[in-house]
């Protein structure tokens, strides 16, 4: 989900209960340093109080840069596609 404003550009990316998974959104996110709990869907919707309190939060939070993620590069990659003729390897 994307929200864009004039002051910012939000991108929200929802995790599943995979550590790895977890660890990996971690190197790409400015909020890594953050763990936001909804309670869970009713009817393939969030419920609207968590969602208005997570934006109210995020709305006056300050962004820093975490200090892990700018000593190190990052791609964040969708799919990756081997290319290389097996033949040749």
């Amino acid at each position: 989900i994307l929200f864009s404003g004039k002051k910012r550009r939000l991108t929200i990316i929802e995790c599943g209960c995979d550590i790895n998974t977890m660890i990996d959104l971690a190197k790409v996110a400015d909020l890594g340093a953050k763990l936001f709990y909804l309670s869970g869907m009713v009817h393939g919707e969030y419920q609207k109080q968590e969602i208005h309190n997570l934006g109210r939060f995020i709305s006056v939070m300050k962004f820093r840069p975490l200090t892990w993620q700018t000593s190190h590069p990052y791609v964040l990659v969708d799919r990756m596609e081997e290319l290389t003729n097996p033949e040749d390897v």
